[in-house]
């Protein structure tokens, strides 16, 4: 007996770039997507050809120019933030800004979609926390601030904040 794949976001005609007043930059149009639920795709480009603004635009964080974004056959722009941060979750070189946050608590951040808003966090946070910090070789970093680390381990501290989140995408 065949099952069915379920694709959790979809596209379709979705086309992506930039609006001002004055003009429109179109980095890619009309495009189909389907990914399916449990699978790991790669996106592979140049610098500059539109994979972030791709990936801001499938995740809610840009407007399409035209086309429709579904996640869960729903339209992306529909889901309200809390509920979107419990389905999505996204890593881009982000610039920080001035904190003393230690590595865990920057992780702890991907917790607050679940959390109260003292954000309190439960033994179920502390442990996906934790289960972050172990995927991706960082635990022995839990102490230290943000500031005191390499770029490419707080690149990994972004991830570990988007594994803790939990998500299904």
């Amino acid at each position: 007996m065949a099952t069915t794949q379920h694709n959790i976001l979809t596209t379709s005609g979705l086309t992506i770039g930039y609006k001002t007043k004055k003009a429109t930059t179109i980095i890619a149009e009309q495009l189909q997507l389907e990914l399916p639920l449990g699978k790991l795709i790669t996106l592979i480009g140049s610098n500059g050809i539109g994979k972030s603004t791709l990936l801001r635009t499938l995740t809610g964080i840009q407007k399409p120019l035209e086309g429709t974004v579904l996640l869960n056959d729903k339209n992306i722009s529909a889901y309200e933030p809390l509920e979107l941060a419990q389905h999505l979750s996204l890593v881009l070189t982000e610039k920080l800004p001035p904190s003393n946050l230690s590595v865990f608590e920057l992780v702890a951040l991907g917790r607050q979609p679940y959390t109260n808003w003292l954000g309190t966090l439960s033994d179920e946070d502390i442990a996906q926390i934790k289960k972050a910090l172990e995927l991706t070789q960082i635990t022995h970093l839990s102490d230290k601030r943000h500031y005191e680390i390499s770029d490419g381990q707080l690149q990994k501290v972004l991830v570990a904040r988007a594994l803790a989140q939990d998500t299904p995408l």
